[in-house]
Protein backbone atom coordinates (compact mmCIF):
# COMPACT_ATOMS: atom_id res chain seq x y z
CA UNK A 1 0.00 0.00 0.00
CA UNK A 2 1.54 3.56 -1.23
CA UNK A 3 2.44 6.10 1.67
CA UNK A 4 0.14 9.37 1.93
CA UNK A 5 1.72 12.41 2.96
CA UNK A 6 0.27 15.43 4.40
CA UNK A 7 2.20 18.87 4.76
CA UNK A 8 1.84 21.04 8.24
CA UNK A 9 3.29 24.34 9.29
CA UNK A 10 4.85 24.24 12.16
CA UNK A 11 7.27 26.61 14.65
CA UNK A 12 11.24 26.18 14.62
CA UNK A 13 12.86 25.65 17.64
CA UNK A 14 15.47 27.64 16.93
CA UNK A 15 16.05 30.08 13.88
CA UNK A 16 19.75 29.74 13.98
CA UNK A 17 22.48 32.33 12.40
CA UNK A 18 21.72 31.11 8.69
CA UNK A 19 18.15 32.22 8.46
CA UNK A 20 18.61 35.07 10.84
CA UNK A 21 21.28 36.59 8.43
CA UNK A 22 18.77 35.46 5.45
CA UNK A 23 15.92 37.61 6.91
CA UNK A 24 18.42 40.69 7.46
CA UNK A 25 19.37 40.14 3.94
CA UNK A 26 15.32 39.48 2.51
CA UNK A 27 14.53 42.40 4.13
CA UNK A 28 17.63 44.82 3.19
CA UNK A 29 16.37 43.96 -0.62
CA UNK A 30 12.99 44.13 -0.28
CA UNK A 31 13.09 47.76 1.50
CA UNK A 32 15.17 48.79 -1.39
CA UNK A 33 12.90 47.51 -4.21
CA UNK A 34 10.34 49.15 -2.54
CA UNK A 35 12.27 52.56 -2.30
CA UNK A 36 13.16 52.39 -5.97
CA UNK A 37 9.76 51.90 -6.48
CA UNK A 38 9.54 54.98 -4.62
CA UNK A 39 11.77 57.13 -6.61
CA UNK A 40 10.95 56.00 -9.82
CA UNK A 41 7.37 57.15 -9.00
CA UNK A 42 9.00 60.57 -7.92
CA UNK A 43 10.58 60.72 -11.37
CA UNK A 44 14.03 59.93 -10.13
CA UNK A 45 16.86 57.14 -11.31
CA UNK A 46 17.08 54.72 -8.48
CA UNK A 47 20.44 53.79 -9.50
CA UNK A 48 21.87 57.70 -8.77
CA UNK A 49 19.84 58.57 -5.74
CA UNK A 50 21.40 55.47 -4.19
CA UNK A 51 24.94 56.04 -5.42
CA UNK A 52 24.65 59.50 -4.19
CA UNK A 53 23.92 58.05 -0.64
CA UNK A 54 26.90 55.70 -1.06
CA UNK A 55 28.54 58.52 -1.28
CA UNK A 56 27.73 61.00 0.82
CA UNK A 57 28.22 58.19 3.42
CA UNK A 58 31.93 56.86 2.84
CA UNK A 59 32.75 59.03 -0.75
CA UNK A 60 35.99 60.69 1.35
CA UNK A 61 37.40 60.76 4.70
CA UNK A 62 35.01 63.46 5.91
CA UNK A 63 32.18 61.40 4.75
CA UNK A 64 33.45 58.53 6.77
CA UNK A 65 34.06 60.40 10.13
CA UNK A 66 30.47 62.22 9.71
CA UNK A 67 29.10 58.78 9.07
CA UNK A 68 30.16 57.28 12.21
CA UNK A 69 29.95 60.50 13.89
CA UNK A 70 25.54 59.83 13.36
CA UNK A 71 26.42 55.96 14.40
CA UNK A 72 27.80 57.35 18.06
CA UNK A 73 24.49 57.93 20.01
CA UNK A 74 21.93 55.17 17.77
CA UNK A 75 25.17 52.75 18.48
CA UNK A 76 24.59 53.45 22.29
CA UNK A 77 20.53 53.37 22.75
CA UNK A 78 20.60 50.03 20.71
CA UNK A 79 23.19 48.66 23.13
CA UNK A 80 20.67 50.10 25.97
CA UNK A 81 17.86 48.32 23.93
CA UNK A 82 19.24 44.64 24.18
CA UNK A 83 19.83 44.01 27.87
CA UNK A 84 15.79 44.62 28.75
CA UNK A 85 14.58 43.41 25.63
CA UNK A 86 16.93 39.79 26.37
CA UNK A 87 14.79 39.68 29.15
CA UNK A 88 11.52 40.51 27.62
CA UNK A 89 11.36 43.64 29.77
CA UNK A 90 10.21 46.34 27.12
CA UNK A 91 11.39 49.48 27.86
CA UNK A 92 10.55 52.10 25.38
CA UNK A 93 11.89 54.91 26.93
CA UNK A 94 15.72 55.16 25.64
CA UNK A 95 14.39 59.10 23.94
CA UNK A 96 13.90 60.07 27.52
CA UNK A 97 16.64 58.65 29.08
CA UNK A 98 19.40 60.24 26.95
CA UNK A 99 17.73 63.59 28.14
CA UNK A 100 18.23 62.34 31.63
CA UNK A 101 21.97 61.78 31.10
CA UNK A 102 22.18 65.08 28.99
CA UNK A 103 20.32 66.98 31.39
CA UNK A 104 22.76 65.78 34.51
CA UNK A 105 25.55 66.84 32.53
CA UNK A 106 23.94 70.11 31.97
CA UNK A 107 23.26 70.28 35.80
CA UNK A 108 26.86 70.09 36.64
CA UNK A 109 28.21 72.67 34.38
CA UNK A 110 25.69 74.93 34.71
CA UNK A 111 25.94 75.08 38.83
CA UNK A 112 29.52 73.31 39.68
CA UNK A 113 31.22 75.18 36.61
CA UNK A 114 34.65 74.99 38.72
CA UNK A 115 36.25 71.83 38.93
CA UNK A 116 40.15 70.37 38.07
CA UNK A 117 40.38 69.60 34.53
CA UNK A 118 41.30 65.84 34.79
CA UNK A 119 38.24 64.76 36.69
CA UNK A 120 35.57 67.13 34.37
CA UNK A 121 34.55 65.09 32.01
CA UNK A 122 34.96 62.01 33.65
CA UNK A 123 32.56 63.32 36.37
CA UNK A 124 30.20 64.46 33.13
CA UNK A 125 30.20 61.32 32.16
CA UNK A 126 28.92 60.17 35.64
CA UNK A 127 26.59 62.71 36.16
CA UNK A 128 24.80 61.39 32.55
CA UNK A 129 24.83 57.83 33.50
CA UNK A 130 23.42 58.87 36.90
CA UNK A 131 20.81 60.89 35.22
CA UNK A 132 19.55 58.40 32.56
CA UNK A 133 19.54 55.54 35.66
CA UNK A 134 17.46 57.86 37.59
CA UNK A 135 15.09 57.69 34.91
CA UNK A 136 15.40 53.88 34.11
CA UNK A 137 14.44 53.05 37.86
CA UNK A 138 11.10 54.61 38.13
CA UNK A 139 9.67 52.24 35.35
CA UNK A 140 11.88 49.12 37.09
CA UNK A 141 11.08 49.98 39.90
CA UNK A 142 7.17 49.76 38.92
CA UNK A 143 7.11 46.96 37.03
CA UNK A 144 8.66 45.11 39.64
CA UNK A 145 7.14 45.90 43.13
CA UNK A 146 3.78 46.39 41.16
CA UNK A 147 3.65 45.13 37.99
CA UNK A 148 2.44 48.35 36.52
CA UNK A 149 3.00 47.96 32.58
CA UNK A 150 6.89 49.41 31.51
CA UNK A 151 5.92 50.43 28.22
CA UNK A 152 2.85 52.61 29.03
CA UNK A 153 5.07 53.83 31.81
CA UNK A 154 8.57 54.52 29.66
CA UNK A 155 6.56 56.09 27.20
CA UNK A 156 4.91 58.63 29.56
CA UNK A 157 8.35 59.42 31.14
CA UNK A 158 9.58 60.25 27.14
CA UNK A 159 6.99 63.27 27.53
CA UNK A 160 8.03 64.19 31.01
CA UNK A 161 11.42 64.93 30.69
CA UNK A 162 10.59 66.48 27.37
CA UNK A 163 8.59 68.67 29.26
CA UNK A 164 10.81 69.30 31.77
CA UNK A 165 13.34 69.97 29.89
CA UNK A 166 11.14 72.45 27.78
CA UNK A 167 10.72 74.08 31.27
CA UNK A 168 14.12 74.33 32.00
CA UNK A 169 15.39 75.43 28.60
CA UNK A 170 13.03 78.33 28.62
CA UNK A 171 13.26 79.17 32.35
CA UNK A 172 16.28 79.18 34.40
CA UNK A 173 18.80 77.17 31.82
CA UNK A 174 18.23 79.09 28.76
CA UNK A 175 20.81 81.41 27.38
CA UNK A 176 20.19 85.23 28.24
CA UNK A 177 19.16 87.39 25.46
CA UNK A 178 18.57 84.00 23.26
CA UNK A 179 14.93 83.23 21.76
CA UNK A 180 16.26 79.60 21.60
CA UNK A 181 15.56 76.63 23.72
CA UNK A 182 19.19 76.09 24.54
CA UNK A 183 21.96 76.80 27.38
CA UNK A 184 24.87 78.87 27.50
CA UNK A 185 27.78 76.90 25.50
CA UNK A 186 29.64 74.45 28.02
CA UNK A 187 33.07 75.55 28.50
CA UNK A 188 35.90 74.01 26.32
CA UNK A 189 37.56 71.69 28.58
CA UNK A 190 34.26 70.06 28.87
CA UNK A 191 34.43 69.21 25.39
CA UNK A 192 35.36 65.16 24.48
CA UNK A 193 39.07 64.90 22.89
CA UNK A 194 38.88 63.95 19.61
CA UNK A 195 40.08 60.68 17.61
CA UNK A 196 43.18 60.61 15.03
CA UNK A 197 43.47 64.45 14.13
CA UNK A 198 39.28 64.05 13.02
CA UNK A 199 35.89 65.69 14.17
CA UNK A 200 35.23 61.92 15.35
CA UNK A 201 34.95 62.30 19.06
CA UNK A 202 35.95 59.41 21.75
CA UNK A 203 32.72 58.76 22.31
CA UNK A 204 32.77 56.62 19.80
CA UNK A 205 35.30 54.41 20.87
CA UNK A 206 33.64 54.52 24.36
CA UNK A 207 30.35 52.99 22.31
CA UNK A 208 32.38 50.57 20.37
CA UNK A 209 34.17 49.13 23.75
CA UNK A 210 30.68 49.14 25.56
CA UNK A 211 29.48 46.90 22.32
CA UNK A 212 32.34 43.91 24.03
CA UNK A 213 31.21 44.55 27.63
CA UNK A 214 27.42 44.23 26.88
CA UNK A 215 28.67 41.11 24.76
CA UNK A 216 30.63 39.66 27.93
CA UNK A 217 27.87 40.75 30.40
CA UNK A 218 25.21 39.03 28.21
CA UNK A 219 27.16 35.43 27.27
CA UNK A 220 29.83 35.53 29.99
CA UNK A 221 28.41 35.83 33.25
CA UNK A 222 26.13 34.25 35.58
CA UNK A 223 23.87 37.63 35.50
CA UNK A 224 23.62 37.84 31.74
CA UNK A 225 22.71 33.95 31.84
CA UNK A 226 20.09 34.92 34.68
CA UNK A 227 18.75 38.24 31.76
CA UNK A 228 18.40 35.44 29.16
CA UNK A 229 16.34 32.54 30.65
CA UNK A 230 14.00 35.04 32.40
CA UNK A 231 13.17 36.35 28.84
CA UNK A 232 13.06 32.76 26.98
CA UNK A 233 10.82 31.47 30.17
CA UNK A 234 10.00 33.57 33.08
CA UNK A 235 8.06 31.19 35.35
CA UNK A 236 10.75 28.55 34.93
CA UNK A 237 13.82 30.89 36.18
CA UNK A 238 11.22 32.24 38.99
CA UNK A 239 10.67 27.95 39.75
CA UNK A 240 15.07 28.05 39.01
CA UNK A 241 15.31 30.23 42.05
CA UNK A 242 16.07 33.54 39.99
CA UNK A 243 14.69 36.62 41.38
CA UNK A 244 13.14 38.30 38.61
CA UNK A 245 11.95 40.86 40.19
CA UNK A 246 15.50 42.35 41.33
CA UNK A 247 16.90 41.36 37.54
CA UNK A 248 13.84 43.71 35.77
CA UNK A 249 15.36 46.51 38.22
CA UNK A 250 18.58 45.60 37.30
CA UNK A 251 18.13 45.75 33.26
CA UNK A 252 16.44 48.73 33.45
CA UNK A 253 18.91 50.85 35.50
CA UNK A 254 21.64 49.18 32.90
CA UNK A 255 19.57 50.08 30.03
CA UNK A 256 19.08 53.74 31.24
CA UNK A 257 22.52 54.24 32.32
CA UNK A 258 23.68 53.37 28.66
CA UNK A 259 21.25 55.63 27.60
CA UNK A 260 21.97 58.30 29.56
CA UNK A 261 25.38 58.35 28.62
CA UNK A 262 24.62 58.53 25.15
CA UNK A 263 23.11 61.74 25.91
CA UNK A 264 26.22 63.18 27.94
CA UNK A 265 28.58 62.00 25.29
CA UNK A 266 25.89 63.57 22.34
CA UNK A 267 26.53 67.25 24.25
CA UNK A 268 29.92 66.74 25.00
CA UNK A 269 31.37 65.69 21.49
CA UNK A 270 28.95 67.19 19.33
CA UNK A 271 26.65 69.92 20.62
CA UNK A 272 28.43 71.75 23.68
CA UNK A 273 25.23 72.75 24.90
CA UNK A 274 21.80 71.78 25.73
CA UNK A 275 19.25 72.35 22.36
CA UNK A 276 15.80 71.10 22.74
CA UNK A 277 16.05 68.30 20.02
CA UNK A 278 19.61 67.62 20.00
CA UNK A 279 19.12 64.00 20.02
CA UNK A 280 17.49 63.76 16.62
CA UNK A 281 15.04 61.28 18.22
CA UNK A 282 18.23 58.56 18.50
CA UNK A 283 16.49 56.77 21.52
CA UNK A 284 13.92 55.73 19.12
CA UNK A 285 15.90 54.80 15.94
CA UNK A 286 17.91 52.66 19.03
CA UNK A 287 15.02 50.68 19.14
CA UNK A 288 15.44 49.66 15.45
CA UNK A 289 18.79 49.05 15.96
CA UNK A 290 18.59 46.41 18.41
CA UNK A 291 15.75 44.47 15.83
CA UNK A 292 17.93 45.23 13.24
CA UNK A 293 20.88 43.50 15.04
CA UNK A 294 19.20 40.37 16.42
CA UNK A 295 19.62 42.19 19.53
CA UNK A 296 23.30 41.04 19.49
CA UNK A 297 25.95 43.91 20.36
CA UNK A 298 28.30 43.21 17.17
CA UNK A 299 24.98 43.27 15.10
CA UNK A 300 23.94 46.63 16.66
CA UNK A 301 27.12 47.80 15.85
CA UNK A 302 26.65 46.81 12.00
CA UNK A 303 22.77 48.15 11.98
CA UNK A 304 23.97 51.73 13.54
CA UNK A 305 26.77 52.16 11.27
CA UNK A 306 24.07 51.58 8.49
CA UNK A 307 21.58 53.82 9.54
CA UNK A 308 24.34 56.33 10.35
CA UNK A 309 25.40 55.61 6.58
CA UNK A 310 21.89 56.25 5.59
CA UNK A 311 21.65 59.42 8.35
CA UNK A 312 24.75 61.19 6.43
CA UNK A 313 24.39 60.24 2.77
CA UNK A 314 20.49 61.51 3.02
CA UNK A 315 22.48 65.02 2.54
CA UNK A 316 23.94 64.13 -0.51
CA UNK A 317 20.91 62.20 -2.21
CA UNK A 318 19.14 65.90 -1.44
CA UNK A 319 21.81 67.62 -3.04
CA UNK A 320 22.23 65.69 -5.99
CA UNK A 321 18.72 64.50 -6.72
CA UNK A 322 15.08 65.64 -5.97
CA UNK A 323 14.14 63.07 -3.88
CA UNK A 324 13.14 64.51 -0.26
CA UNK A 325 15.58 63.41 2.71
CA UNK A 326 12.41 62.08 4.46
CA UNK A 327 13.19 58.82 2.23
CA UNK A 328 15.57 57.93 4.52
CA UNK A 329 13.01 57.81 7.14
CA UNK A 330 10.77 56.30 4.95
CA UNK A 331 13.49 53.20 4.10
CA UNK A 332 14.62 53.14 7.69
CA UNK A 333 10.88 51.92 8.44
CA UNK A 334 10.35 49.80 5.63
CA UNK A 335 13.07 47.74 6.54
CA UNK A 336 12.12 47.32 10.09
CA UNK A 337 8.39 46.15 8.78
CA UNK A 338 10.08 43.73 5.86
CA UNK A 339 12.34 42.55 8.76
CA UNK A 340 9.82 42.08 11.47
CA UNK A 341 7.66 40.20 8.82
CA UNK A 342 10.52 37.90 7.33
CA UNK A 343 11.17 37.19 10.60
CA UNK A 344 8.13 35.95 11.33
CA UNK A 345 7.98 34.02 8.12
CA UNK A 346 11.52 31.82 8.82
CA UNK A 347 10.21 31.08 12.68
CA UNK A 348 7.71 28.70 10.25
CA UNK A 349 8.59 25.83 8.29
CA UNK A 350 6.32 23.38 6.29
CA UNK A 351 7.06 19.82 7.03
CA UNK A 352 5.44 16.83 5.42
CA UNK A 353 4.43 14.04 7.58
CA UNK A 354 3.40 10.46 6.74
CA UNK A 355 -0.38 10.18 6.78
CA UNK A 356 -1.26 7.59 10.02
CA UNK A 357 -4.45 5.65 9.37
Amino acid sequence: MAKRYSYRIEKRKDIGIFLNILSIIVALVVSLIIASGIIIFAGEDPKNVFMAILKGAFGSQRAVIDTLIKSTPILLTGLATIVPFRAKIWNIGQEGQVYAGAMGVTFIILYFPQMPAALYIPVLLLASVIGGTLWGYIPGILKARYNVNEIIVTVMLNYVILYLCTFLLNGPWQEPGSYYYNTIKFPDSSALPFLFDTRLHTGFLIALLLSFVIYFLLWKTKLGFEIRAMGNNPTASRYKGINTQRLIIIVMLISGAICGLAGGIELLGIHHKLIYGFSSGAGFTGILIALLGRLHPFGVVLAAIFFGALRNGSVAMQIYSNVSSELVTLMMGLIIIVLLFSEAVFKYRIRRVENVD
